[in-house]
C-alpha cells in the first residue's frame, strides 16, 4: 500500500513536473513570439523611419535645386535679352561695334561661351568672343539640323528659344538660345545667338558642399548634362523634380546618403541585434522562472521599461506682453538663462527670427496670446527654439491659462532633440546658401517682405543694395573653382561684417550678392552703407600662391518708399541701378534714377492699352483699293488694322502689332477681324452692291494656327458668304521659313476654299520648286522691284522677269505702295495685272467703300464677285 502510495506521489509528481515545464515551454514560447515580433515591428519602424526621412531629404534638395536650376537658366537667358534689347535703334555698325559691347557682357557671365549677332536671314555676322569662334563667322543656320527649327520657331513666335543639349564646338554640353532683337518698329533686325555651358552655369547653385551627401544629376531625357556622384546609390531612395526650362524640361533627379538618417535614427540592424539577444536571453528567464515548483515565483510579474529621449521644455509667461516669469530647472538650463534675467526677456526671444511658417517669430506669439486672452483654453502649433548653443529645435508647442496665477499662461514645448538634427539640416539647406551660409533667395524675400512691413508701419526708411563682382570670372579662370569657392566666402566674411546686425544679407546666385538695410533716418544712410561695401571688397585678397586678387564691384541701391513701395519693385530698381553702376565706373555704386525703366514702363502700359482695347473693341479696319491695270476697275480691298489708344490717337500696326503678337493677343484680335470683314461684305450685298474680295493679313503665328481656318468658315457661313471672297495674305519671309510646313498649311486653306496671296515677293530669297506648288492666286509684288532712285536705269530692273515668271506660273501679279505715276506707266509696261497705292486711293473707312463698289444687276442678286 505504502508502495503504491509513493508510486503514485511519483507519478503525480512527475505528472505536476511535465505539467510545470509544458506551461514553462508556453511561457517561453510566447515570450519569444512577443519578443520576435516586437523587434519585427521596430525594425519595420526604423527602416521606414530612415526611408521616410532620406525620401523627404531628396524630396527636398531635388525640389530647391530644380528650383536654383531653373531661376540660373532663366537669370542668364534675361542676360541675353537684355543684350538684345541695347540693339532697338539698328544693328551694329560694324564687327568693332558689336565686340565694344559683346566681350565685356561675355566675359562676366562664365557660362555664356559665346554671343553672336545673326541676320534676319539667319546668317552668322559677328561673334565674341572671336578666338576660337572664327569659323563660325558666315555660317548659314538655316541648314543646321539643330539650330534651324529653334531660330524659326523663336523669330515667329518673337521670343527667346533655346535648342536641345548638344556638345559645344568649345567644350563641354551645353545649349544655344536664340532672342529676336525687335527694332523700335516691332520688325525683327537680327537675333542674339548664346551658346551656353550647362556644367559652369550649374555649378554656381550645385556645388559639393550642397551635395555631400547626395548624389545630384541633371538630365534632359536620357541625357546626363550634369553629375555629382555622392555616398547615396539606393535607385528605391531616388526622387526627382523637374524643371520647366523655356518650353524643355530638365530633371534633377537626388539620392540621399542613408547616413543622413544615422544621426536622429535607430540603426535597424542594430535593432535586430538587441532584440535577437532579448529575446533569447527573456525567453530563457522565463522558462527558468516558470519551470519553478514554487508558485509564487511562477507568477512574479517583470515590467519592462523601454528608455524615451522625449523631454519637455516648461515655462510660464505673461499674459500682457510674454515676459517669462518662470520656468523649469531644465528649461533654465536649456536656454541657459538665470531667473534675474526674465524680466528683460520675452518668449519669441527665445527662438529664431522666423518660424517654419515664414511668419516672424514675434507676430506669432502675439497672436497666440491674443486668442488666449479671447478665452481660448488652449493654443497648439509648431514652434522652433533657440538652444544655448544656437541649435534651432522644433518643438510641438501647448499654451494654456494658468492655474497657479491668473495674469500668466503655461507652455510646455515637446521635443525630441535626436530627431531634430536631420530636421535642421533640411530647413537650413532650403534657407541658405549652402557654400556661404548666407540666407538664399527665398529667405531673402520673406525678410525683404517683413522689412517693408516694418517700415510701413512705423514709417521708417530702409534700402535695397544689389552688389556684383563685376571681374569674379577671371578668378575662376586663373585661379581655378577652389580659390573662386574661397573668395566668394571671404566675400560673404566682409559683407557680415560691413552690414549691421538687425541688417540681412544674402547671396543670389554666383557673384551676386543682396543686402537689406533697415531703420535708416535718411537716405544718406545707404550711400553709406554702399561705399562701406565697395570699400571692404576692393581691398586685396591673399590667394595660398601669395599672390592677389583685385575684384571690382557694383552695387545697386534702391530705397523705400522714395523708389518704390513694393518689395518685388524694390528689388528690381536695386538691380537696374546696379547694371547702371556697371556702366559708369569701376567699383562704384548708383541710387535707382525713374527714367531707367522708362522703356519697360512704356511697353507695360502699351500692353495695359491694348488689352483693354481688345476687350472694349477699339480698333477699326481701313479698306484700301486694288484695281486692274488696264482699264482701272476694283478687284478687291485690302483691310488694314487701325488702333484708336486712349488719348485718342489712330496708330498703325507697326506701333503695336509686335506687343499684341508677343502678348497672345493676336487670337482675339484676329477673330474680331474676320468677323468684321465677313459682316462688311454682309452688308455690301444687303445693300444692293456687289460684293469683291477682302485681303487679310496674317502675322507668322495666325499663319501656323489650326483654329484660323476654321474661324474664316464659321464666320463666312454664319453671314451666308463664300469663303473665296476671303483673301489670305502671307509674307514671303513666313512662307520661306519653313517651305514645306508652309505649304502643307497653303493646301489646307485652299482645300477650304480661301483665297491666298504671296505678299513681298523677291524681298527675300524664294525658291521657285516651291513657288511653283503653292496653291496662290495672287503674288504681291516686293516695292523694291520698281521703286527707283531718279539717277537709276529702270530697264536695267529684274521688274519685267520677275512678272513674266510670276504670269507663267498662271498666278496674278499685283503691285503694292504705287505713289508714282512713273512707277504706274512703267508697270503697265511690263504687263503686272493689279495696282494698289495711294496713287489711286488711300485707306478709306468702311462708309466710303461703297462709292467704289458696283451695283448688283437684277440678273445676278447675290454675286460673290471675283477676279
Amino acid at each position: 500500500m505504502e508502495t503504491e502510495n509513493r508510486q503514485t506521489t511519483e507519478e503525480k509528481a512527475a505528472t505536476q513536473q511535465s505539467r510545470v515545464k509544458r506551461h514553462a515551454l508556453l511561457a517561453a514560447f510566447l515570450t519569444a513570439a512577443f519578443f520576435a515580433s516586437a523587434t519585427f515591428f521596430f525594425w519595420t519602424a526604423a527602416v521606414e523611419n530612415r526611408r521616410v526621412i532620406l525620401a523627404s531629404a531628396a524630396n527636398i534638395t531635388a525640389t530647391a535645386i530644380a528650383q536654383q536650376v531653373k531661376q540660373i537658366v532663366e537669370a542668364n537667358l534675361g542676360v541675353l535679352e537684355s543684350f538684345a534689347d541695347i540693339w532697338q535703334d539698328g544693328p551694329p555698325e560694324d564687327e568693332r561695334a558689336y565686340l565694344s559691347v559683346a566681350t565685356p557682357l561675355q566675359a562676366r557671365f562664365s557660362a555664356l561661351q559665346a554671343i553672336n549677332w545673326i541676320s534676319p536671314n539667319y546668317i552668322i555676322l559677328y561673334v565674341a568672343p572671336i578666338k576660337g569662334n572664327v569659323p563660325a563667322m558666315g555660317a548659314d543656320l538655316k541648314r543646321h539640323p539643330v539650330a534651324g527649327p529653334v531660330l524659326d520657331i523663336a523669330l515667329d513666335q518673337r521670343r527667346t528659344q533655346i535648342t536641345p543639349t548638344l556638345e559645344l564646338l568649345q567644350g563641354g554640353r551645353g545649349f544655344a538660345a536664340y532672342s529676336p532683337v525687335l527694332g523700335r518698329d516691332g520688325q525683327i533686325i537680327g537675333v542674339i545667338n548664346g551658346a551656353f555651358r550647362i556644367r559652369s552655369m550649374l555649378a554656381s547653385v550645385i556645388n559639393t558642399e550642397q551635395v555631400n551627401d547626395y548624389t545630384v544629376r541633371v538630365r534632359e531625357n536620357d541625357t546626363v548634362l550634369f553629375e555629382i556622384r555622392g555616398e547615396g546609390d539606393d535607385e528605391t531612395l531616388q526622387h526627382t523634380a523637374a524643371a520647366d526650362i523655356v518650353g524643355r524640361q530638365w530633371h534633377i533627379d537626388v539620392i540621399a546618403d542613408p547616413k543622413l538618417a544615422s544621426a536622429g535614427t535607430t540603426n535597424p540592424q542594430l535593432i535586430l541585434i538587441l532584440g535577437v539577444l532579448a529575446t533569447i536571453l527573456f525567453t530563457i528567464a522565463i522558462f527558468i522562472l516558470a519551470n519553478r515548483q514554487q508558485a509564487a515565483a511562477r507568477r512574479t510579474m517583470h515590467h519592462i521599461n523601454a528608455g524615451d529621449d522625449i523631454n519637455d521644455l516648461a515655462l510660464s509667461i505673461t499674459k500682457l506682453d510674454g515676459h517669462l516669469k518662470s520656468m523649469s530647472p531644465e528649461t533654465a538650463d536649456f536656454f541657459d538663462l538665470r531667473e534675474e534675467d526674465y524680466g528683460f526677456i520675452r518668449f519669441y526671444n527665445l527662438a529664431p527670427e522666423f518660424q517654419s511658417d515664414g511668419s516672424s517669430s514675434r507676430r506669432s506669439q502675439e497672436k497666440m496670446l491674443l486668442a488666449i486672452n479671447r478665452g481660448d483654453d488652449e493654443v497648439r502649433r509648431e514652434w522652433i527654439v533657440r538652444s544655448s548653443e544656437g541649435v534651432h529645435v522644433v518643438c510641438n508647442l501647448a499654451m494654456k491659462p494658468s492655474t497657479a496665477n491668473p495674469d500668466c499662461v503655461d507652455i510646455t514645448l515637446h521635443h525630441n532633440p535626436a530627431a531634430n538634427a536631420s530636421v535642421n539640416r533640411l530647413r537650413y539647406l532650403a534657407t541658405h546658401d549652402p557654400l556661404t551660409g548666407l540666407p538664399n533667395h527665398a529667405l531673402f524675400d520673406d525678410r525683404l517682405n517683413q522689412a517693408v512691413a516694418h517700415a510701413k508701419r512705423y514709417e521708417k526708411l530702409l534700402s535695397v543694395l544689389v552688389v556684383d563682382i563685376d571681374n569674379f570670372r577671371a578668378v575662376n579662370d586663373r585661379f581655378g573653382a577652389d580659390v573662386g569657392d574661397e573668395t566668394l566666402r571671404t566675400i560673404s566674411g566682409r559683407l557680415r561684417a560691413t552690414v549691421r546686425e538687425k541688417d540681412s544679407c544674402a547671396r543670389f546666385s554666383g557673384d551676386m550678392f543682396a543686402i537689406i538695410a533697415t531703420d535708416l533716418s535718411e537716405a544718406e544712410g545707404a550711400a553709406l552703407v554702399a561705399e562701406r561695401v565697395v570699400e571692404a571688397i576692393s581691398q586685396p585678397i591673399q590667394t595660398g600662391g601669395n599672390e592677389e586678387i583685385r575684384l571690382h564691384v557694383s552695387v545697386g541701391v534702391a530705397l523705400y518708399p522714395n523708389d518704390a513701395r513694393a518689395p518685388s519693385q524694390l528689388l528690381a530698381n536695386a538691380d537696374a541701378a546696379m547694371y547702371r553702376a556697371q556702366k559708369s565706373a569701376e567699383s562704384s555704386y548708383c541710387f535707382f534714377v525713374e527714367t531707367m525703366n522708362n522703356v519697360m514702363h512704356a511697353r507695360l502700359s502699351m500692353e495695359t492699352q491694348l488689352r483693354r482695347a481688345v476687350d472694349e473693341k477699339r480698333f477699326v479696319l481701313e479698306y484700301q483699293p486694288r484695281y486692274r491695270t488696264s482699264d482701272q476697275n476694283l478687284t478687291g480691298f485690302e483691310a488694314l488694322l487701325r488702333w484708336i489708344d486712349d488719348s485718342g490717337k489712330r496708330r498703325l500696326p507697326p506701333d503695336f502689332i509686335a506687343v499684341a503678337d508677343r502678348t497672345g493677343l493676336l487670337s482675339p484680335l484676329g477673330h474680331w477681324i474676320i468677323e468684321t470683314v465677313c459682316k462688311q461684305i454682309a452688308e455690301w450685298r444687303d445693300a444692293g452692291y456687289a460684293p469683291v474680295p477682302i485681303a487679310l493679313n496674317v502675322s507668322s503665328r495666325q499663319f501656323i494656327q489650326a483654329d484660323l481656318i476654321k474661324n474664316i468658315l464659321d464666320l463666312t457661313t454664319e453671314y451666308e458668304i463664300d469663303p473665296g471672297i476671303i483673301e489670305v495674305e502671307v509674307s514671303e519671309d513666313i512662307a520661306m521659313r519653313d517651305p514645306e510646313r508652309a505649304l502643307g498649311q497653303f493646301y489646307r486653306f485652299a482645300e477650304a476654299g480661301i483665297g491666298l496671296t504671296l505678299d513681298h515677293f523677291a524681298a527675300g530669297n524664294t525658291s521657285l520648286r516651291y513657288l511653283k506648288r503653292f496653291p496662290i492666286q495672287r503674288i504681291k509684288l516686293s516695292k523694291s522691284l520698281f521703286d527707283f532712285a531718279l539717277d537709276e536705269q529702270p530697264e536695267n530692273s529684274i521688274l519685267q522677269p520677275a512678272i513674266r515668271l510670276c504670269k507663267s506660273l498662271n498666278r496674278k501679279v499685283v503691285a503694292v505702295g504705287v505713289e508714282t505715276e512713273e512707277q504706274l506707266a512703267m508697270l503697265k509696261s511690263a504687263d503686272c495685272d493689279e495696282i494698289q497705292g495711294f496713287l489711286l486711293s488711300r485707306p478709306v473707312d468702311a462708309s466710303k467703300t461703297t462709292g467704289l463698289l458696283p451695283r448688283l444687276s437684277n440678273a445676278d442678286p447675290s454675286p460673290t464677285a471675283k477676279s
